[in-house]
């Protein structure tokens, strides 16, 4: 990402060290919340003498809300609109304070993002539109998009990363819900931009196994296996299929010979569907042997669909019941103290 200012040296124009001022903006731009073990994971450090520091100087600025979840866990929230103003971002949601379903989520993005610091990765929102857009030649019209006081793109605010060879990978992160509602939402949502791709990658993040081969059987209702198979205008029923009639085509055109019953429905179904000059032409070119099984299948494959759907189990715990509801709250609070009533098993360490 390409940015005409420099968002660490602004926050430590405002008092922060270069470590604490690159953490402070990892979370700022991806979370808004924090635990301690995720700065010390960023610091690369056990003890929380550093964190200490750090804290105590963000909260005599009143930088950060404290959130006690009960036993020991703290969570830390970003809420100063200094701070967000400091690196550009001052009308910034993640300085809002959301429901345990939000906060939970924007954790786990964090921990994603903490292990995927080198990776190459969007975060903008003129970012990801200009990559879909200018890269990919997408239309703007095609990309995700709301309305909430004006035109939004890409609003979950999840990262995207993008392999060396250019192929993106989205990231869906589940917090936890009873239903897999959200993630259909999500894909519902972004079912333009995908078709449009062609190729690209996505990855299913949750915090525990029970929801990842719920999430595998819904991608698969969203995306059914036979559009991975070369299925395209001109191969309907998949590349196997004409790559079959081809074959038996020419070997029943060989002498005279007769086609074998079993073949039979394959040919009457191939003289139906491949009856275009380009079909045609291909059949030319597979008698004549100046195409091959591999080159056809690639041909058509390359104006298919290939994805890739993986799952990710984050090995953390989070202090927060995903079921609470959103509270109400004043977008201009600096207030930095709260508590709320969570039992979770352990402390936040």
């Amino acid at each position: 990402m390409t940015m005409d200012y420099d968002p660490i040296s602004s926050l430590e124009a405002i008092g922060y060290l270069e470590r604490e001022a690159s953490f402070l903006y990892l979370v700022a731009v991806h979370s808004g919340y924090f635990l301690r073990r995720q700065y010390n994971r960023f610091a690369g450090r056990d003890g929380g003498t550093a964190l200490d520091r750090m804290l105590r100087k963000a909260d005599r600025h009143n930088h950060i809300q404290v959130i006690e979840c009960g036993r020991g866990w703290h969570i830390y929230h970003l809420k100063s609109k200094t701070l967000y103003a400091a690196i550009e971002r001052p009308h910034s949601q993640n300085r809002r304070i959301k429901g345990d379903a939000h906060i939970k989520s924007r954790l786990m993005v964090l921990d994603f993002v903490l292990a995927h610091l080198s990776a190459n990765m969007l975060v903008e929102e003129v970012n990801k539109v200009d990559f879909f857009t200018t890269q990919c030649g997408v239309r703007s019209e095609l990309l995700p998009r709301s309305h909430a006081g004006r035109l939004m793109y890409f609003s979950d605010g999840f990262p995207i990363l993008v392999s060396n060879a250019g192929v993106p990978r989205f990231a869906f992160f589940d917090e936890g819900q009873a239903t897999a509602s959200r993630f259909e939402r999500y894909l519902k949502q972004y079912q333009p931009l995908f078709a449009a791709l062609g190729e690209f990658e996505l990855i299913f993040v949750a915090d525990t196994e029970s929801n990842s081969a719920r999430a595998k059987a819904t991608f698969n209702r969203f995306l059914p296996a036979d559009r991975l198979r070369g299925v395209t205008p001109m191969t309907p029923i998949g590349v196997d299929h004409f790559l079959e009639f081809l074959a038996i085509r020419q070997q029943s055109e060989v002498g005279g010979r007769g086609v074998l019953s079993s073949d039979l429905k394959t040919l009457r179904e191939g003289e139906s569907l491949y009856t275009s000059l380009e079909h045609q032409a291909l059949y030319s070119a597979w008698k004549a042997g100046s195409t091959t099984v591999e080159k056809i299948r690639q041909r058509f494959l390359q104006t298919s669909m290939r994805v890739t759907f993986s799952t990710i189990v984050l090995p953390y715990r989070y202090p927060l019941d995903p079921t609470q509801p959103e509270p109400h709250s004043d977008e201009d609070d600096d207030t930095h103290h709260h508590t709320r009533h969570d039992t979770p098993s352990k402390e936040d360490k």
